[in-house]
């Protein structure tokens, strides 16, 4: 095979090459969707326990348990700069930012257009979790690659792209307005007061928990994370002790469908990184397989221009 007819091997490589990244986008299969319900295995988390209907009412009604372990990319960010790389990415404000908090990062390119956005979770002075997209993860990870950082970063892929077949963390949400009531069983007494995006270390039965305040879709709600090897543990845990507030388990059809809508989450937008001359030693960087050169266009809306997205 010639150098030429070699597979593409960075972004920028792929762009050089194809008459049109939008019409190359475009072609690709309309496979995000597809992938990300294939990263919720069936018989661990199958599109529907019962029914679409009920499994949504239950989160503003009762009280729902939403499994968040498989679908999202975690990266843990270490080292004695890691916040003085944040302040330098995010356009977030980080003057109070610190252990047992977190917030939506949001990252955008020197222009000033939106990459994409993340939950990050400060874990200590000098260790962060990113919890999301792989747009945002794919920004944080180069600059931590190729900057004057003293920082490291892990990934932690998601389920379906994970060769270890495990995660480093699970993850759940339970939601509703009787949330507080349940995880107050399982905590054994009253829950400490936990600001908006605050997040502590709560016993659970047996069991040390992170659980983050979030709520979602304007009802009560917590994201609950601890190590992989005792997810299943927890989970019968809060499905048992749920049972007194007719829990329901939420499938992926429910999660998907309707979660970030109600919530007014900023979709996933096309990262603004295909044209810019500033980034074009990132679009080098990023190999010809990532989510930015391998995710599809949709929809009626057509422009050749990329920057039209």
């Amino acid at each position: 095979m010639t150098a030429s007819a070699e597979a593409p091997r960075s972004l920028q490589e792929l762009i050089d090459r194809v008459p049109n990244i939008v019409d190359h986008l475009f072609q690709n299969p309309k496979g995000v969707w597809r992938a990300v319900f294939h990263s919720f295995p069936p018989s661990h988390l199958p599109p529907e326990f019962t029914n679409w209907r009920d499994e949504q009412r239950a989160r503003r009604e009762g009280v729902a348990l939403l499994d968040q372990s498989f679908h999202m990319t975690n990266l843990f960010l270490r080292g004695p700069d890691a916040g003085k790389l944040l302040e330098r990415l995010g356009v977030n404000s980080f003057r109070h930012f610190g252990s047992g908090r977190a917030k939506n990062f949001v990252a955008c390119t020197p222009e000033g257009y939106v990459i994409g956005d993340n939950v990050l979770y400060a874990l200590n002075d000098e260790e962060f979790l990113f919890v999301g997209g792989e747009p945002v993860l794919n920004w944080v990870s180069f600059h931590a690659q190729t900057g004057d950082f003293r920082v490291t970063v892990e990934r932690d892929p998601l389920w379906s792209l994970n060769p270890q077949g495990r995660r480093r963390l699970y993850r759940f949400q339970v939601e509703g307005p009787h949330a507080p009531e349940l995880l107050a069983k399982l905590h054994g007494g009253a829950l400490p007061d936990i600001g908006f995006f605050r997040h502590t270390v709560l016993s659970l039965g047996s069991y040390q928990v992170r659980v983050l305040r979030h709520s979602m879709a304007g009802v009560p709600g917590y994201e609950l994370s601890g190590p992989w090897e005792e997810r299943e543990a927890v989970r019968t845990l809060i499905v048992e002790a749920g049972q007194e507030f007719g829990i329901r388990l939420v499938g992926s059809f429910a999660y998907l469908s309707s979660g970030g809508i109600e919530s007014g989450w900023i979709p996933r937008p096309l990262p603004a990184i295909y044209t810019s001359p500033a980034l074009r030693a990132y679009r080098e960087w990023l190999p010809a397989t990532t989510h930015e050169a391998v995710s599809s266009l949709g929809g009626s809306f057509y422009s050749p221009n990329i920057e039209d997205y």
